[in-house]
């Protein structure tokens, strides 16, 4: 046995999940699956398809699905998902007093329709993009701004808005869209958002820094492939060359354009027509390549996407959402995996990024083609996904008030997992409920500061998360503190772990002492004078529920005690169940 299908077969073996997927380490280069569908129809708890692919597993492993959760939890976590703002209270009444069987669905198309969506989907989108604004932390205090980058920005939640189909959105990420669809012309600068060496680098260094981050970024992004160790030699456990690799290189080779110089000093460019480096160096100089693809998702000659006047990129974006004989299955089921890993907090594969060997393996394989076969007869639409997913009894489940043993990562989706907001949506949440949130949308980045000065966050810059200027050598006072995405690769799967920064933040930063005072006067606004009132619209502003009868009796307590509503604002802000969504 080579040493090459050795370590396949001992990763296959350490990181399998068990059935036939699990032994095969090439598991996504195969044809999405047949469509059948699990023999559970007749189950009432099923409430979609989806459903039964859940069920037929979980009874396979003795589990229960939880009964569904309350409505004033249901809103909250659909509004989380979907826009990543609380619902009004007005919204979560009409909700709770709707008895029509259609309620919850009308309230998934409400927030679907609302523009507020794109905002919080486009954010999804640009950690995978590795989107960023500057030219990152190698170039010390050349980190110059990029003017224009924001318009990248803008273009992805004009997309989400629309729905734009998702192989037209890939399409747009490396060719002009028509005409008609100029808004989406700034995706282009896809391939270009990553980082920069500094200007004293050796210039052959930076064209290859450039080109291998434009390599890796698109295997991540849409092939969930890693391509990074074919630089060097073929990789040791996915089907992917060295000779692939330098193929795939060609198709960017000229749009990296690197001036021959660093700093004042000279020095001409080694390579100037695409070829394989010998160990992963341009000093060392192999044979000419052509652009070409990956061959396990090829299913016919280059020449079958290339050529009749198409360029090199548009060739590539053709292959990308080939569904017959290109890449177009894999991009499908890369693309629901994601949409599946943001609205439950995992993916069906938990390595949204890496589909290959050193990944995990589907914990549901047949959903997992299921889905993708619907995301393409359905036109490649997002928000018929979301649909779904979101109609299911799966997602509708409550959290469990324990462990079940038999599955303690709850990868068999037997309950709905609590989960941690991410960084951005803190942030937002707090300025919604304390009423000073700043609901314009488009437009230039507000500045986060430079790297000589972060600034801090004030008034006039209380708009939503996605409009801070991404500065890669400067950290947000806020996001911060909650694991915000790393900007210089693609991020697939964010960390999502309370830490003692974040506990400190709760009680001391200055930025939330500010947003309590509004918050106390909001509820001062709204709730009048009596102190029940008071404390119930506080809870119905902040956690989308009622107080509990204790948590009413602590309210009373704490506020008859001397302390004031700022400091009762201030200690609604600070519980756990404000930055989780169960």
């Amino acid at each position: 046995m080579n040493s090459r299908l050795y370590l396949a077969v001992v990763f296959a073996f350490f990181f399998g999940n068990g059935g036939a997927v699990a032994d095969d380490p090439q598991w996504s280069f195969k044809p999405l699956a047949d469509k059948v569908l699990p023999g559970l129809d007749d189950s009432p708890w099923i409430a979609n398809p989806l459903d039964g692919f859940i069920l037929e597993k979980l009874k396979d492993h003795d589990l229960m699905p939880q009964d569904q959760a309350d409505r004033h939890s249901l809103i909250r976590r659909v509004s989380a998902t979907l826009t990543g703002l609380p619902p009004s209270v007005a919204q979560i009444e009409d909700f709770l007093t709707d008895s029509d069987p259609g309620a919850y669905a009308r309230m998934v198309d409400r927030l679907l329709a609302s523009p507020h969506y794109g905002e919080r989907w486009a954010r999804h989108w640009l950690d995978v993009a590795r989107f960023g604004e500057s030219n990152g932390i190698l170039t010390v205090n050349e980190d110059k701004v990029r003017g224009d980058a924001w318009q990248y920005r803008d273009a992805v939640i004009r997309a989400f808005n629309a729905d734009l189909p998702f192989d037209q959105f890939v399409r747009f990420q490396f060719v002009d869209s028509p005409e008609g669809q100029k808004s989406y012309r700034p995706l282009r600068q896809f391939i270009h958002l990553g980082t920069r060496l500094q200007n004293n680098a050796d210039p052959n260094d930076k064209q290859f820094h450039r080109l291998d981050d434009m390599i890796s970024t698109t295997g991540n992004a849409f092939l969930g492939l890693t391509f990074g160790c074919a630089r060097c030699h073929d990789h040791p456990v996915d089907p992917i060359t060295t000779e692939e690799y330098y193929r795939f290189s060609a198709i960017f080779f000229d749009q990296v354009r690197e001036s021959p110089k660093a700093s004042r000093k000279k020095i001409p460019l080694a390579i100037t027509r695409p070829r394989i480096l010998l160990k992963g160096s341009w000093a060392t100089p192999g044979p000419a390549v052509e652009p070409g693809y990956v061959y396990k998702l090829m299913h016919q000659p280059v020449e079958y996407w290339q050529g009749q006047g198409k360029g090199d990129l548009e060739s590539l974006a053709h292959w990308l959402t080939d569904t017959g004989q290109g890449a177009g299955e894999q991009l499908a089921r890369v693309m629901v995996n994601r949409i599946w890993h943001y609205h439950f907090g995992r993916g069906l594969v938990a390595t949204p990024n890496n589909f290959g060997s050193l990944g995990s393996r589907p914990s549901h394989p047949r959903l997992l083609d299921w889905l993708a076969v619907q995301f393409i007869k359905g036109g490649w639409k997002i928000k018929p996904i979301h649909r779904l997913i979101l109609g299911s009894s799966t997602y509708r489940q409550s959290s469990a008030r324990q462990l079940a043993a038999e599955d303690t990562d709850n990868s068999l989706l037997w309950e709905y997992r609590p989960r941690r907001l991410e960084a951005e949506i803190i942030r937002d949440h707090l300025l919604s409920v304390a009423g000073v949130l700043r609901n314009e949308m488009f437009g230039q980045s507000i500045s986060i500061g430079n790297y000589k000065k972060s600034e801090d966050d004030r008034p006039e810059s209380w708009r939503r998360s996605i409009y801070l200027q991404v500065h890669r050598a400067v950290r947000h006072p806020t996001l911060s503190l909650f694991d915000p995405p790393d900007s210089e690769r693609s991020d697939g799967a964010r960390t999502s772990a309370s830490s003692p920064q974040s506990a400190l933040f709760a009680l001391n930063a200055p930025f939330l002492w500010t947003l309590s005072s509004h918050f106390a006067k909001r509820i001062e606004k709204e709730a009048g004078e009596d102190m029940v009132n008071r404390i119930e619209h506080a809870y119905m502003l902040a956690l989308c529920r009622p107080p509990r009868e204790n948590e009413l009796e602590i309210g009373l307590r704490f506020l008859r005690s001397g302390n004031t509503l700022i400091d009762y604002a201030h200690m609604i802000f600070g519980l756990n169940e404000f930055i989780y969504v169960h």
